[in-house]
């Protein structure tokens, strides 16, 4: 019979949402349910403070005074040591997810290392392969609102500095109008204010021409990031559907791993919160 404590030692490599679920499904019956939503935030403050973030799968001496400062448990430092020497399974200085959810709810080794992960993994693997494509699609999806961000305040922009050189023509206009008209003025002077605004009549001046030319081009590129940003909504939508129709089927088979489909179903609810707004499921 394998060790339990090598086996525990595989488990606490895992990455720290893996361990959560493996605790959740091993003991959902026996308390860990109403417990679920506490696992999920401890599992979270693990990853805030690792700076492997998601990829991480234990703290060191530091960090681990750190989580359970978060937590209300402040401890010296000998306190600490003596509270990892408890939680700390296999003696390496650093304490996993798994090994503080243990110490928690009062789970043995043998207990959790034989716990029951449910029959249905192959329908939990595509579950967890629709909840990513989700995640990437959302991913594209804000930087697509991102982009679309930046072309309408590139747009703004263009539109503010035609308006001001508008502005400025129409104040030249009207200045040599005034003068071509002045009865104070000599013939001299008005005629060269009436040949002068015959010039500036034919055609606008660079400044404006140009102003014009920057602001078309940020209606076209607005136009275009809209598109595509309403493209990324559209999939990251159906994405989400997906996903949501094919885990409540897999609830609604046989040998279920409860834990698991929990925390997929609550990761879609937190990918939800970052859905764009202006379409949002």
């Amino acid at each position: 019979m394998a060790d339990p404590k090598i086996k525990l030692m595989e488990l606490t490599r895992m990455k720290y949402a893996d361990q959560a679920k493996w605790f959740l499904n091993g003991f959902w019956t026996e308390g860990a349910e109403p417990e679920s939503e506490n696992i999920w935030k401890f599992t979270w403050k693990f990853i805030e403070l690792d700076e492997k973030k998601k990829e991480g799968n234990e703290l060191d001496e530091f960090w681990s005074h750190k989580f359970l400062e978060s937590l209300g448990e402040t401890l010296t430092v000998i306190k600490l040591r003596e509270t990892l020497r408890k939680i700390d399974a296999y003696a390496n200085g650093k304490m996993a997810l798994l090994e503080y959810l243990m110490f928690k709810y009062g789970k043995s080794i043998p207990e959790v290392v034989d716990a029951p992960q449910g029959s249905n993994q192959e329908e939990l693997r595509q579950a967890q392969a629709k909840l990513e494509a989700v995640q990437a699609a959302l991913i594209q999806s804000q930087q697509a609102e991102e982009a679309l961000k930046r072309s309408e305040a590139e747009l703004k922009a263009a539109l503010e500095e035609t308006k001001k050189q508008e502005d400025s023509y129409n104040s030249i206009i009207q200045t040599l109008e005034q003068k071509s008209k002045d009865p104070n003025a000599t013939i001299v002077a008005k005629n060269r204010a009436a040949n002068e605004l015959a010039q500036v009549r034919q055609e606008d001046p660079l400044p404006l021409r140009r102003a014009k030319i920057t602001q078309e081009a940020a209606v076209r590129k607005v136009e275009k990031d809209r598109k595509a940003a309403e493209a990324t909504t559209a999939a990251v939508e159906a994405r989400f559907r997906e996903a949501q129709e094919y885990l409540e089927q897999v609830k609604r088979g046989g040998g279920a791993a409860f834990g698991s489909m929990w925390w997929m179903d609550r990761e879609l609810k937190e990918a939800q919160k970052y859905m764009p707004k202006r379409k949002q499921v």
